[in-house]
Formats: C-alpha cells, structure tokens, sequence
C-alpha cells in the first residue's frame, strides 16, 4: 500500500485540460498562424475565434501596454504610428499581432472574458473599429504569391506585398488605385509614399481606422532576393515608403514583426536584408516591444495547460504553497531564513517551480533551436501530460522531465531537449545527449536504491537539473540552486547530500574541474562541490571504468611486441651484410628470464670465443655475429647481432 504523502501532488490541486491530458492537444497548435486568423476558413479555431483565443490568452503588462497605445493611435488620440516587436522566434509575437486583430477587427463583438476586460480597460474607452489588413510573409510564395480576403470577402492571388496590402484594403479599387494606368493589375515596382498614404486613407471614408500587421518579412525578403537581387532594393524602397505614410495617416498604425522562423533564413545575406529594413524602422518606430517577459512565464503557462476552474481562486493556492517550501527549508538555509519571501515568490508561479521556469527562459532561450514562450509550451506539455499519472511531487520541477517509476532510459520531454542540445552548433555538436543523460539517470537509480531518504527520486531530479542549466554549453549549478530545485519532495537531508556525493564518484560526465580540493572537515565526508556541470566528453572516472572493461591481455601484448621486432629494422642496421637477421625463436627460459616477467627483456650472450672470431676473420662467408636475447616470458625470445667488445667489424 503506498505511503500516505504529508503533501498534495500539484495535479491534484490544478486540474490538465482535457486535451493536454489526453494528447489531443496538438504541438503545432503553440504556433499561431496570423494568415489562417486572417482567412477564417475554420482550420485554427483556438486562433481564429476570439472567444477560445481570449480564455487561453494571458494579457502580459508587456502586451497590455502595446495593446492599449495602438488602439489610442487608432483612435486618433496619440502619434505612436509604428511599432516593432523585438523578440526571438516563439517568443508570441505572432500572438500579440493575433490579438490586435481581434481586439480591432470587431471590437463590439468581442467575448465578455477577463482578458478582453483587461484590455478595454487599459484602453481607457471603447475600442475603435478598423480595417485590419496583414502581410504574412511566410505565405507569400516566392513565385506564386497568396491568396487573400478583401473587405467584402472576395478571395483572390497576389503576387506583390503592395498588391497585397492594396487588396485587402480596398479590393480591386485598390489595385487599381497603385496602377500608373489605373488598371486592374499588379505593378512590378514599390509604390511611393503618395499612392500609400491614399490607400490606407481609404478605410476612413467608412468611420475605419486602419491597422496593418506585419509578420515572417524575412522569410519571403531572403527567398525573393535569391531569385532576384533587384528585390532587396524594391522591399526596402516598399517599408521605407510605407512606414512614412503610416506616420501621415491620422487613426492609422502599423506593427510588424521582421524576422524568421527559419533560422536557416538567417544566414549572412539573410542577416543583412534584415539590418537594412530594420534601420528603417528603427527610424520611424518607437521604443520596440516583447510581449512576454520572465516574470509572465508561470501565468502564461497556467493558462494554456490547466482548466480555468481549477486555477480561478489564487488564495487555494496558499496552504500547498507554504507546505512546499516548508519542505524546501528542511533542505536549503536561504529558505529558512526568509520563508516569507520565498512563500510569495512560489506562491505567484504555483504549480511551477520558480526556479525552472527562470533556467528555461533565461538559459534555454539563448539556443537558437529553443523558442522563447512557444518552446516553454511544448516542452511542458509534454512533460505534464506524461508526468500526471504517476509524480507526487507537491511542485512542477525537474521530476516531471522523469520516466514513469520502474522504467528505464529517458522520458519524452526529456528527449525533446536533448535532441534541441545536440542539434546547437556549439561544442555538443554531433553528440548525443540523450545517451549522457539516459547513462546518468541510471546511475542516479542505482544510488537511489541504497538510500532509503531519497524516496522522491531526488538524485534522478538533481541529474535532470544538472543537464538542464548546463546549456547552453559552458553554463553551471551551483550546489545551493540545485538543492533548491529538488528540495520540494522533503529528502533527508544526510541521505541526499550522500547520494549526491556518490554520484560525483560514479559519474562519467560531471565536469571534475567543479569538484575542487577542498580537504574534508575534522575527517567528515568529502564537501559537495561547488558548481555542476555535465559536459559532452567523458571525464576520468568514465575513462578508468572504460579502461578496466577493456583491459588488453598480456597475449595481445606479446604479440604486438613480437609484430613490432619483426617491423624494426634499426636491429639489424649495418650487420645485414653479414648475414644478421631477426629470429623469434620458442624454448625454455633461461636462467636470466623471471617467469613473472610481463614485458620484454634485453641479456646479452657470452661473446665468441678466439678460435671462433680467428674462423670468422679467416673466411668472411662463414661470418656470424653475437647475439643478443630479447625475452617476451618463459617460452619466447628474439635475438639480434651485438658487436663483441674488441672485434673489426665495420
């Protein structure tokens, strides 16, 4: 019968959604597609309805106060015409530019939902309306365009961003209105500032503001000018000429968001188109925007994963709250000391442990390969989908990156971010992470099994942590930070400083440079190190084990030295004339070879006698020199000329 826990486990206070506990929740679903939000075909409904998109939404200070001066500017009541947004891929800006178009789109038909009411109420007054118009640049095929819905609903293929921009604005009339000849077709080259500022007017004459979003430029910018160069000079001339006229055109705003998701389109040519159109932004925009900031990460993702009942009421949080970092004091000095600070720190990223989301948005973001909020999403979706059924831990930290009890290798989130590890092009290049990281988990189990205090599986935690702030490559725990993150299960405290200290002498791939020298007090145990660290190279204890698992035979030995006399020809240099040559030759030893002898030996034979040199000076055909033994062990030796002291020989 399993023991009665002093705690809840977190998923008994806060309740998966149905789709993330039974995998229906799709991973591609943490990407918006601002295009799809656009053509409202019914294929994002989580997106395109702004009834689901706002009951999952969380109104960050950050997106509130971007929100709130761009619905100002649309209500003609401040100059903040152009804005970037300033973030990595899957950082939400693709999310925020959904969310102004919801919020401007149909703003009187906006859901009654807490997060809609946040909005108007930072907003100061009601909504205005506008024409909202996009430019996806990742749909924008390089040779074939897309296909856009113009204000009255007709669909149609474009070839050009202006083409784009003026169809969605005014339909065919704004084709047209681009034309020199006035004709319904698209012009090859960038309207100028007079013909734009007309065209996003045109909205104007129907009570519309007008509001363009922008998103993915260098995706279609880097592909195009590898078709054509001339189109890096059309697509800056195109910004340059529309950023001017938003400025000129009351109620009219422009947000845009300039890089790729494909990091392959972020190679030097690519990093340069993005500069020049970024320069000129940068000359008409004002402060740039991120959405999401660290201290967002927990609320953001309490709303995506759990049901809004079940996270509603922030005070039920408070006795589950004190009781994991009462646990958390048994176990770290700092905590007890300040308990209070601590309680309300836990209590605002409850069930999340504070200290793991911080490593992955401070540390996992500088990997190219890791998206800000959207790989934060994916990540844990996974891992609290897998981690439900069985963990009993009070908090969400590294134990949900375990295997179910009892099975072995790795969990599949765990997985993800190993393979992220080993895809960056640093020193992990070409090495497989999931193989370090499943090799020490073992280990850790072993360790666990003869501790009876680390019922949490807290040496399998501390692994995981370990791996986890040690990306990107060359980053480190310390002893204090890692304690913190796997004190929330109450360990012993003896037990799992033991288990740890064990696992520092069965490691393969701690980094020793970490342990220090620091001799142990009044003849106690050995002090934790410093600082871990798990690096991609085996340290010397995987080495040593290696070494003894595959200790070479004394046969092989012997046969590679008797290969090597064979091969050596300085044995026999300058006698060769005489005939000299190399012989292995079997027999017992003799009296000057040791029977425990292991490597070979050289004993020199007595010298001729003076009748046998007298017969060797007399006929030089019947020459042979001395010899000189070479004795691998009892049976074996190898015998070479010497030149006897006192003899003629050349």
């Amino acid at each position: 019968m399993p023991q009665k826990l002093p705690w809840s486990p977190w998923h008994r206070v806060v309740k998966l959604r149905e789709d993330v506990r039974t995998g229906e929740l799709s991973l591609a679903d943490f990407a918006a597609d601002l295009h799809d939000v656009m053509m409202q075909r019914g294929v994002r409904p989580i997106y395109e309805d702004p009834a689901r998109f706002f009951a999952l939404t969380y109104p960050t200070f950050a997106l509130r106060e971007l929100a709130r001066d761009v619905l100002l500017r649309l209500a003609g009541r401040n100059t903040k015409a152009v804005r970037q947004l300033e973030l990595t891929y899957g950082g939400g800006k693709t999310h925020t530019l959904v969310a102004l178009r919801h919020l401007a789109h149909d703003p009187a038909s906006l859901p009654s939902l807490p997060a809609v009411e946040q909005f108007r109420s930072d907003a100061g007054a009601a909504l205005p309306p506008a024409r909202v118009v996009a430019l996806a640049f990742d749909k924008l095929d390089v040779e074939k365009g897309m296909e856009v819905r113009g204000p009255r609903g007709e669909l149609r293929w474009l070839k050009h961003p202006w083409s784009v921009l003026a169809f969605q604005i005014a339909g065919a009339d704004g084709i047209r209105g681009l034309h020199a000849e006035g004709r319904d077709e698209e012009r090859e080259t960038a309207p100028a500032e007079p013909l734009l500022v007309d065209l996003l007017a045109r909205p104007q004459a129907e009570g519309l503001a007008t509001l363009v979003l922008i998103d993915e430029v260098l995706m279609f910018a880097r592909g195009k000018v590898a078709v054509d160069e001339a189109w890096r000079g059309r697509l800056i001339d195109f910004f340059q000429y529309l950023c001017q006229a938003v400025t000129k055109v009351d109620r009219c705003a422009l947000v845009a968001s300039l890089l790729a998701s494909d990091l392959d389109k972020s190679d030097d040519t690519g990093k340069a188109i993005s500069a020049q159109i970024g320069e000129i932004f940068n000359r008409q925009k004002e402060e740039g925007v991120q959405p999401v900031q660290k201290e967002d990460v927990a609320e953001v993702l309490r709303r995506r994963f759990f049901t809004p009942a079940s996270i509603a009421d922030a005070d039920a949080f408070l006795p589950h709250v004190t009781t994991a970092v009462r646990n958390l004091a048994a176990v770290d000095d700092a905590v007890r000391k300040d308990r209070r600070t601590a309680e309300e720190r836990f209590a605002r990223g409850y069930p999340f442990h504070p200290d793991l989301t911080d490593l992955f948005y401070v540390r996992w973001t500088q990997l190219d390969r890791f998206q800000r909020t959207r790989g934060i999403l994916r990540t844990f979706a996974i891992a609290l989908r897998d981690a439900e059924p069985w963990d009993t831990a009070p908090l969400v930290g590294p134990n949900v990156f375990l295997p179910a009890p009892g099975r072995e290798g790795i969990a599949e989130a765990a997985r993800e971010l190993t393979g992220i590890a080993t895809r960056e092009l640093t020193e992990s290049r070409g090495h497989d992470w999931a193989a370090i990281l499943d090799g020490e988990l073992a280990k850790a189990r072993a360790i666990q099994d003869e501790q009876a205090g680390l019922r949490g599986r807290e040496v399998e935690q501390a692994v995981c942590t370990v791996f986890l702030s040690s990306q990107p490559i060359g980053q480190k725990a310390q002893t204090r930070d890692l304690i913190g993150l796997v004190g929330a299960t109450r360990p012993d405290r003896i037990a799992l400083e033991q288990g740890l200290r064990r696992w520092t002498e069965l490691s393969w791939f701690l980094d020793e440079n970490e342990f220090g020298s620091d001799p142990a007090p009044d003849g106690g145990p050995t002090p934790l190190p410093r600082a871990w660290r798990l690096g991609n190279r085996p340290n010397l204890k995987q080495m040593h084990d290696d070494a003894c698992a595959n200790r070479v035979t004394a046969e092989a030995v012997e046969l590679k030295l008797l290969a090597e006399v064979r091969a050596t020809k300085s044995l026999t240099q300058g006698t060769r004339a005489f005939g000299a040559r190399v012989h292995i030759r079997s027999g017992p030893a003799t009296s000057r070879t040791t029977a425990s002898s292991t490597s070979p030996s050289c004993r020199p034979l007595p010298s001729p006698t003076p009748a046998g040199r007298a017969a060797r000076r007399g006929a030089s055909s019947t020459r042979r020199p001395a010899r000189t033994a070479l004795a691998s062990d009892a049976t074996r030796s190898c015998w070479w000329p010497r030149r006897p002291t006192g003899s003629t020989w050349p």
